[in-house]
């Protein structure tokens, strides 16, 4: 009986630490009607009420969304706080963490070397880093840039949970990110394959690393660089960065935030409904990310927006910025699959087989944050979609998308 009552009188504390615990969450107020930072936007709808009300719906820190349509910001919304329970609201300038939408970064870097002649999309691995040539299996000997880019590698995701993405640079300290990455890739590639290289779509964050280590080899700069250099810098995306960046970089960091490792803290959290906040810090990743080709990109609403009509126009034949066979390329989706190279594209066709529509996305989540981007070529519209949680399954983003479309009227 008595072992009855301590259990008892324990669940009875856990009880009433989650509705603490839940009510100090929630019991701060919002109190701003519009999205901060809205003034630098001329002409762009203020869409705060919209986004506080998805925020809340869903119950997450923060929310940011933004609309472009044909090389204008038309809307923009932003809603709650960096970090929750802090008071500190979050605002338009803020870093949001956009995970995977990195990828198309990194197949843009390869389209922009395949146009100088430093790569070709049929170049092997084992052609750019002969390093790795000797202990690579004979799986993967012909193994193309290309196919690493549209997740047909056939390589298995090893780099898949937090705790590996951290173990690396931590078990390979001694090396810059180019080194991990490198020696990354000849690891990968000793590992049997998941299906015949070639055969079938299987996303893969390995594949982008290596990718990212062609890209290094062939270019002969550090992965970050070349970004910074070729694409942040010329788009004025002053607040992109690979992890979480430095105080040079434009905005406030948005606080990622999920359920906690340790187990009692993770009861908690799960039980309250709620994720706790988890500061980027530069350290648990490695300065700079040895996964930046594949992920732990951060950047504003508004830059990655620019970054979404960059392509929205490449798309559409009216961008310079690269050649239109290398825009094509990007957007096409290999044989067989939706996927193409850092991009997932839906194909509308009519009767004749002729395109109608297309639409163009890519998402990212890293656990603590998720984010979206779209487009369509042909209607000339584009969207972003950032929030500061790991809380649900994803499904709740494209929610929010579908009700942005409807808020503007794009769809009924």
């Amino acid at each position: 009986m008595k072992t009855r009552v301590v259990l008892l009188g324990s669940a009875a504390l856990l009880g009433s630490i989650v509705v603490w615990y839940a009510s100090c969450q929630a019991r701060r107020p919002h109190s701003h009607q519009k999205s901060l930072g809205i003034e630098a936007y001329a002409g762009a709808q203020d869409l705060y009420t919209f986004t506080e009300g998805q925020r809340a719906k869903y119950g997450w820190p923060a929310l940011g969304v933004g609309v472009i349509f044909r090389g204008k910001i038309v809307g923009l919304g932003m809603a709650g706080e960096r970090k929750l329970g802090s008071g500190e609201w979050a605002t338009l300038d803020d870093r949001f963490d956009v995970g995977s939408c990195a990828k198309s970064f990194t197949a843009m870097l390869a389209a922009m070397l395949v146009e100088e002649g430093k790569l070709r999309w049929d170049d092997r691995v084992i052609d750019i880093l002969p390093t790795v040539k000797a202990g690579i299996l004979p799986d993967y000997a012909d193994v193309t840039l290309e196919q690493l880019l549209g997740h047909r590698s056939g390589l298995d995701q090893w780099m898949k949970s937090n705790d590996r993405w951290t173990a690396w640079p931590r078990e390979h300290a001694d090396l810059d990110a180019t080194g991990q990455r490198l020696a990354f890739a000849a690891a990968a590639l000793q590992r049997p394959p998941k299906y015949r290289p070639g055969t079938q779509h299987y996303y893969c964050n390995d594949g982008y690393l290596i990718a990212g280590s062609m890209i290094e080899n062939a270019s002969g700069m550090a992965f970050e660089d070349l970004a910074r250099q070729r694409v942040f810098a010329p788009l004025k995306l002053d607040s992109a960065s690979y992890g979480p960046g430095t105080d040079k970089t434009k905005g406030e960091l948005a606080w990622g935030h999920g359920v906690a490792t340790r187990e009692v803290s993770r009861i908690i959290d799960k039980l309250a409904g709620r994720g706790r906040a988890v500061k980027p810090e530069t350290a648990e990743f490695g300065d700079p990310p040895f996964g930046s080709p594949a992920g732990f990109l951060y950047c504003s609403v508004p830059d990655l927006l620019r970054y979404v009509d960059l392509h929205a126009r490449g798309a559409d034949a009216s961008s310079q910025w690269l050649k239109q066979e290398s825009f094509d390329r990007l957007h096409a989706p290999l044989k067989g699959q939706q996927y193409a190279l850092g991009w997932e594209v839906e194909v509308t066709r009519n009767a004749g087989g002729q395109v109608v529509e297309r639409s163009i996305y890519h998402g990212g989540y890293s656990g603590h944050s998720r984010a979206n981007m779209w487009f369509c070529p042909e209607s000339g519209w584009g969207t972003v979609i950032v929030c500061n949680s790991g809380k649900g399954d994803g499904s709740q983003m494209g929610e929010v998308f579908f009700a942005l479309l409807r808020e503007l009227k794009i769809i009924k």
